[in-house]
Formats: structure tokens, C-alpha cells, sequence
């Protein structure tokens, strides 16, 4: 993509972590773009291109890459994707949540705080039915964002009075973000763990400053405690289920989300 093409740039696409969204690079051939303090890739729409972008781990750096990225590349639609989790029983491991809601939760403060978000320019009840006509799992529902990563169990109950709720650590510092820029967002999250399901403890670091999650920390947790084996090889086949419902959904919604129409 060429200063010259940056107008053809249609929309940016940010993630947290690399294995969310290897499948889609792979299966839409993207290709590397240098030059950015993020991993970036290029792949085309039906008008123009797309840019997806690694802002790693928690709303701080969402909130940085997504700032500089729209304000560099001039989109016409900002997409949060990702895995999430879910926090009522409803929603099972692989199930996609389109956000029709999006909020901050902060425990401590225990009231969920409604984040104001400009729609997609296609009505999710549209994407919804094309999904479901392809077979996947999915649903509208609340992306909730918190500060790090949360005790269901004993932290989330005044989430679950929410429609389909789903946490994550980024989707509404992105939506803050596109709707300061005046932006439409839209927010795709596959359930990696259920309602019943926590976190394991050592991953809650991750959560807490901005980040990887990858083999190198995978292999030092290992080494600190060998029981860590179990929870990781549970773990990497949702998140392979999850990265793969996300490709799935993508490529359905993409060329519906970039025709000249939608994108005008």
C-alpha cells in the first residue's frame, strides 16, 4: 500500500494476539506491511484494502494503535476482533458475539459503564442471518471490556443480567477511539471459555499491561510449574476452534462489510 493508495485503505482490522488471527492471514494470502510499530498486514476487498494490525494485550494499547492507525489510514470502518469470554451459560466455546453493545467494567466500580459506539454501515441483524445461512454459531450481544483479566465467579455478576455478554481487553477503548474519529466500529469475538470456566492464574499477568501472550511465555510457564501443561493444551484447542470461527465469520462478512455500497 503506497502513500499515494492510503485513501484505498477501506478498513482496519486490530487484534491483541497472534493467534487469533493466523488463520485469516493464511487463508486470505495477506501480506506483511513494513514500516508500522505494529505487526501489519495488507489483504484486498472487493474495493481497495484492508490492514490488520496487532495492538497486543489490554485497552492502553488498543487505544494507542487504533488512534495512530485511523489517523494515518483514514478508514472507513474499524474492526475489534478477537477471542472473548463468556459469562452466561448461553454461549459455548467457538460461538460468535457481534457487539450491539459495548461496555467498560471495572470491578471495583461494579456497574457496567455503557460506551456510546457508531454502527457499522450493515445493520448486524443483516450479518447475523448471513452467518447463521453459512452454519456458524452466533449472536448479538454485549462486549464488555475490562482492566485486566476478571474472576467470573466472584467479579461478574453484574454482568449477567446483560445480553450474550463477552469479555474482553479491548473493544471499547477501540470504539471510543472510532467514535472520537467519527468512525463506524464493529466488534466480532469467538468464546474461547465459557460461563463456567476461568482464566488460569498464570495467564493473569497477560492481562494486566500491554503484550503477547506466545511460546516463549508458554514454555516459562511450563518451567515454573509443570501442571500448567494441562490448562495450555486446553487452552491452544479453543483458541484454534475460536481462530478459526473468527475466519470463518470474516470471510462471510467481509464482502459484505467492503462493496462500494457499505463503504461509500
Amino acid at each position: 500500500m503506497s502513500a499515494g493508495a492510503l485513501e484505498l485503505c477501506r478498513m482496519v482490522l486490530l487484534a491483541a494476539l497472534p493467534q487469533e488471527v493466523r488463520p485469516f492471514l493464511r487463508h486470505r494470502q495477506a501480506r506483511r506491511r513494513r514500516g508500522l510499530p505494529w505487526p501489519a498486514w495488507e489483504f484486498p476487498l472487493e474495493a481497495g484494502q484492508g490492514l490488520l494490525a496487532l495492538s497486543g494485550l489490554g485497552a492502553g494499547a488498543a487505544r494507542e494503535a487504533a488512534a495512530r492507525l485511523t489517523g494515518q489510514f483514514r478508514p472507513h470502518l474499524l474492526v475489534s476482533l478477537g477471542f472473548g469470554g463468556a459469562v452466561t451459560p448461553e454461549l459455548q466455546p467457538g460461538d460468535l458475539v457481534l457487539g450491539e453493545f459495548f461496555y467498560k467494567f471495572d470491578p471495583a466500580v461494579g456497574v457496567p459503564e455503557p460506551v456510546l459506539v457508531t454502527p457499522p454501515p450493515l445493520p448486524l441483524a443483516e450479518m447475523l442471518q448471513s452467518l447463521t445461512a453459512a452454519g456458524l454459531p452466533a449472536f448479538t450481544g454485549s462486549l464488555v471490556s475490562t482492566p485486566n483479566f476478571i474472576h467470573k465467579a466472584r467479579q461478574a455478576g453484574p454482568l449477567r443480567s446483560l445480553p450474550y455478554p463477552v469479555l474482553d481487553l479491548e473493544s471499547a477503548a477501540l470504539a471510543e477511539v472510532a467514535r472520537s474519529a467519527g468512525l463506524p466500529c464493529f466488534g466480532l469475538r469467538a468464546v474461547t471459555d465459557t460461563a463456567a470456566e476461568e482464566i488460569p492464574g498464570f495467564l493473569a499477568p497477560a492481562g494486566e499491561s500491554p503484550g503477547t501472550v506466545g511460546l516463549r511465555e508458554a514454555l516459562s510457564w511450563l518451567v515454573a510449574d509443570p501442571r500448567c501443561l494441562k490448562d495450555l493444551v486446553h487452552l491452544w484447542r479453543r483458541s484454534r476452534l475460536a481462530a478459526s470461527r473468527l475466519t470463518q465469520a470474516l470471510t462471510v462478512l467481509l464482502p459484505l462489510l467492503a462493496t462500494p455500497k457499505t463503504i461509500a
